[in-house]
């Protein structure tokens, strides 16, 4: 792969979290991301072992990332979801979701290999005492890796069928499932039955180094993957082993009910890997399509070629917003963080999966070779592929989506009313929600109060129900008419999805065991939940700083967006639905990295040579955004015209 600059030199070692800093040394919000992504290197260099073509070579040989594990660990990574009041590094989930993402954008499997002990981490975070809390947290300062066991084959995605059995003598009999690093961990956080019935019938236990060194404990061989390729996912079986008083985790019967608290977490930050993939696909078809003619037009500039990566551009922009709010949402409300965290994993896994298709298809008949970025995208897409079901099933998701809707039907039930009343602390939290990139308002996390429950208290629904008026409102006054049309639109669709589900909650009919109706409400509720925190984004947002690089007040990124979202939840092709909306997203994303800049809301600067057409002419944020905001201006003149990123009446073939 040919890329301008030979890869940053790796420093020398340092104290665990203080990362090594540029030449110049970063200072915005997420500055702590920027010095690793420096120090990584640039990852478009063959000879960088932590860059694209590395990370192809390792996948094609299924080899563990060693020397990258290495460096992270020394520079702290592996505790950057550890609470700083533990002696870890998080600060905040979105400090950490960027930090993940220019790491894990390099190769998604540097995020197993120092982070797999999350979901051990969270459950007893959740659910343990705090002696535990401090033994589980002085295992991973050590740099140990403690995994975690939930699943087993035969059950599959129904976790009350499990039979893994800890007996009242406490010895444990049984196995557990594709265990992330079953045969490499230090410790491990086991769910087994004690009881007969119901979630109350499983006791979580904390397996420590004897008792995994123990003979009754057999880590099976590692099962190939399609993707991260490398990483040992293992059965775990147990044969009589002995389980002390004190290994178990909270009180006995509560396994179950902290572990799914815990996942809450566990997907928000596996969606972090999702945003990563998509990143890498995304950048590298751009760079292939500015690069490669096709009829002596570079394939960016064809109907087709533009239309796709503006699509790619524009689901990875409605992931990014969706994530990055519930990453600061945890902290605000972790009480009502069940549903937030189920949304983002849900639209996640899809729109990134789509992203990385979309951006894998528009290099054509290249993206089948190994070599160059045919090998990158395949790596990207695979990869993407197993953080979708790495820490959940998306019926099961689903399933749990479907519980909390009929709650808000309330709140939406006049689609064209004012929305609940005001709530003085509910739009506290919502303009700290939305403050992206602000720390000093976000509590430290408290895994403890994490909630099973279904009652209607997410901020971002009621939030856009309460404001939506507001916001359609503005952008009238604005001449975004477009986007306000999409805002009452959304509102409209919630208001619908809700009362359906709160329909169907009382008929047997269409409960989920007789139809699959209450799970494609969840589906489009969350397509709907993610429209509403665009809209939001942009409300709080409308006259400070641009994000994406756009001028202050642009909606041309959320018009984007809401045209998306609205077609997918409509069961319409955003191709045909949304295509003229959609330009104004690919320009940003091409802004974006022809400024050396991550696909985020705020400035991530990165490490990245430059694309040979903009290495000398690249524009800043600041001027991509002036140029974003003149050629919306140009469209607006010119909205009968045919839109370049049409391509139904033509279509070029960007092989």
């Amino acid at each position: 792969m040919t890329v301008a600059y030979p890869p940053a030199p790796v420093r020398a070692g340092r104290p665990a979290g203080a990362f090594a800093a540029p030449d110049a040394a970063p200072d915005g919000p997420h500055a702590d991301a920027e010095r690793l992504d420096a120090r990584l290197g640039d990852p478009w260099s063959p000879e960088n072992p932590f860059g694209f073509a590395a990370g192809a070579a390792r996948d094609a040989a299924q080899e563990y990332p060693r020397q990258a594990e290495a460096l992270l660990r020394e520079e702290g990574f592996h505790l950057c979801h550890l609470p700083a009041a533990l002696g870890g590094n998080l600060r905040s989930f979105e400090d950490c979701q960027i930090l993940v993402r220019v790491c894990a954008r390099r190769d998604v499997n540097f995020m197993p290999a120092t982070m797999f002990s999350i979901s051990a981490l969270m459950t007893v975070l959740a659910a343990g005492t705090e002696d535990q809390h401090r033994l589980v947290a002085g295992w991973l300062r050590e740099g140990r890796t403690i995994a975690f066991g939930l699943s087993e084959e035969q059950a599959g995605s129904d976790v009350l069928a499990n039979t893994c059995r800890l007996t009242g003598e406490g010895t444990l009999h049984g196995s557990k499932w594709l265990v992330g690093r079953a045969n490499t961990a230090d410790a491990a956080v086991i769910v087994a039955r004690t009881s007969e019935r119901g979630a109350g019938a499983f006791t979580a236990v904390l397996l420590g180094p004897d008792e995994l060194a123990d003979p009754r404990v057999r880590g099976l061989p590692p099962q190939p993957t399609t993707g991260m390729r490398g990483i040992d996912f293992a059965d775990l079986e147990f044969d009589g082993l002995a389980v002390p008083p004190h290994a178990v985790v909270g009180d006995v019967g509560s396994g179950l009910e902290g572990a799914l608290r815990a996942q809450q977490i566990v997907r928000l930050m596996s969606t972090a890997g999702c945003l990563a993939t998509a990143d890498t696909a995304l950048r590298t078809a751009l760079r292939f399509a500015r690069g490669h003619r096709t009829g002596g037009v570079p394939v960016a500039d064809t109907p087709y070629g533009s239309r796709e990566l503006a699509l790619a551009a524009t689901e990875l922009i409605a992931t990014d917003l969706a994530v990055l709010v519930a990453s600061r949402q945890v902290h605000l409300a972790p009480g009502a963080f069940g549903l937030a965290s189920s949304v983002v994993k849900h639209v996640a896994t899809r729109l990134t999966a789509s992203s990385a298709t979309r951006a894998r298809a528009v290099v054509g008949a290249r993206s089948v070779l190994r070599e160059g970025p045919g090998g990158v995208l395949d790596k990207a897409v695979r990869d993407n592929a197993m953080v979708a079901v790495i820490d959940t099933s998306v019926l099961g998701n689903l399933r749990a989506l479907a519980m909390h809707l009929p709650a808000y039907a309330p709140a939406f039930a006049d689609a064209a009313g004012p929305g609940p009343a005001a709530d003085p602390g509910r739009e506290r939290r919502l303009r700290a929600l939305f403050a992206l990139g602000e720390r000093a308002s976000l509590p430290e996390l408290r895994a403890a109060d994490l909630d099973l429950g279904v009652r209607p208290k997410d901020d971002v629904l009621l939030g856009f129900a309460a404001h939506a008026g507001e916001v359609a409102a503005e952008l009238l006054r604005r001449g975004e008419t477009r986007a306000a049309e999409l805002v009452s639109g959304v509102r409209a669709a919630l208001a619908a999805v809700t009362g359906s589900a709160a329909e169907a909650q009382r008929d047997r009919a269409r409960s989920a065991k007789a139809s699959p109706e209450p799970l494609d409400l969840a589906d489009r509720l969350c397509l709907l939940h993610t429209a509403a925190t665009a809209a939001l984004a942009w409300w709080y947002h409308r006259d400070g700083r641009g994000l994406y690089g756009a001028a202050s007040g642009d909606a041309g990124w959320l018009t984007a967006v809401l045209a998306l979202l609205a077609a997918l939840a409509d069961g319409r092709d955003p191709r045909t639905a949304a295509g003229p909306d959609l330009a104004p997203a690919g320009r940003l994303a091409a802004a974006l990295d022809g400024a050396g800049l991550l696909f985020t809301a705020l400035p991530v600067r990165l490490g990245d040579s430059r694309p040979a057409d903009t290495a000398d002419t690249a524009d800043t944020a600041d001027t991509a955004g002036e140029k974003h905001a003149k050629n919306e201006k140009h469209e607006k003149h010119a909205k009968n015209e045919k839109n370049p990123t049409d391509d139904r009446n033509e279509e070029a073939d960007p092989r």
